[in-house]
């Protein structure tokens, strides 16, 4: 299961090319809660009440071991109320299993994550990114190294041998097949891309792409460090990396996105396609190769987690972290719209799990 998932960086993306799942209204929520109230913590935004009317569904990490519970629900703006939805819980499974699993029958089992599968009606415990287009199934990588193939409505799996491959993970999953790759065991980027055909269950190098972040739509996004840049690094366990490229899998061509000497940019997932990326105390949305990006945050806030608590809505982007829900909108900029009080340091958090319909 993925540690990488929940505290890898400071800041953390839901995977969210339109080509993913989006979100729906569950029929089943209970529990209302309204915006906690109380002393703003320093460095954070005062809470503010949208002008449109849509539900939020979102996923709170709720502490019981080194891998929290995670529960599903929705927010509704523009009153700001939280409903958990009872067929939204996913618990952990301990060793050997180190995985999660939903408490409502057909119960599916994921990597964590969480999103609301809006084709099935139902939450799924894994990444929207490892899952088909249009919903009907996902793929994960268990402790064991085995790629499981999981059918949403039905809960049917098939089981796929990866070694030699040790204990990989999902990068992407398409009508070719789920590309993998091999995380870094200090965070950061990994090295890859394999693929694993559905059909024959053979498992191919794409091609060896290094300090790998992202795979999506046939092209892998990678750290580079650009020797245009003098700087004298300090010590660190992760390579530094300047620098954002894209790398054709087809042919290997390299394009650089972005750079930024002296500073690591982390790429920390897509909105609407396009990199997003963490560069010094900016968030930045990259829509095109060689430029400086949008600035779409700057400041003290981070966002726990990793390719997991962004989820791209249009031109607006949805964030979460330990302190609530926060909304970015081109004409507005961040503002916070919900208020959430998990306990600083303790794991726990909420975060947007599809779009607000």
């Amino acid at each position: 299961m993925t540690a990488r998932v929940l505290c890898l960086l400071g800041i953390v993306l839901v995977a969210c090319s339109q080509s993913h799942p989006t979100a729906a209204v569950s029929p089943t929520e209970q529990t209302t809660s309204s915006p906690v109230s109380g002393p703003m913590p320093a460095g954070d935004l005062p809470v503010t009440r949208v002008d449109f009317s849509c539900r939020l569904p979102v996923v709170t990490v709720n502490p019981r071991s080194s891998f929290p519970d995670l529960h599903g629900g929705f927010i509704t703006f523009p009153a700001g109320q939280l409903a958990d939805d009872p067929n939204g819980t996913m618990p952990v499974r301990g060793f050997p299993h180190d995985d999660y699993a939903t408490t409502v029958s057909p119960v599916i089992y994921g990597d964590g994550g969480g999103f609301y599968d809006r084709a099935a009606k139902r939450w799924v415990p894994a990444s929207p990114a490892a899952t088909l287009a249009d919903g009907s199934a996902y793929a994960y990588v268990t402790a064991d190294s085995s790629a499981q193939i999981v059918d949403v409505a039905s809960g049917r799996v098939r089981t796929f041998e990866l070694k030699p491959l040790d204990r990989p993970a999902v990068l992407d999953f398409s009508t070719r097949g789920v590309f993998l790759y091999q995380p870094s065991g200090m965070g950061g980027p990994g090295e890859g891309v394999w693929l694993l055909n559905l059909i024959t269950g053979s498992v191919t190098l794409v091609r060896a792409v290094h300090r790998l972040w992202a795979v999506l739509d046939g092209k892998a996004w990678v750290a580079r460090l650009d020797p245009r840049d003098k700087t004298v690094w300090p010590p660190i366990d992760i390579q530094p990396a300047d620098s954002l490229a894209e790398v054709d899998l087809a042919t290997g061509a390299e394009t650089q996105w972005f750079y930024r000497a002296g500073a690591y940019s982390w790429m920390i997932g897509f909105a609407s396609g396009r990199p997003l990326i963490s560069v010094g105390s900016d968030v930045r949305l990259i829509d095109q190769p060689g430029s400086g990006g949008k600035l779409i945050y700057s400041g003290s806030l981070t966002f726990d987690g990793y390719f997991q608590h962004y989820q791209g809505d249009g031109d607006r982007i949805w964030l979460g972290n330990e302190r609530g829900i926060y909304l970015y909108r081109p004409d507005r900029g961040l503002q916070k719209v919900f208020a959430y009080n998990a306990t600083p340091g303790s794991g726990g958090d909420i975060h947007p799990a599809g779009i607000c319909l």
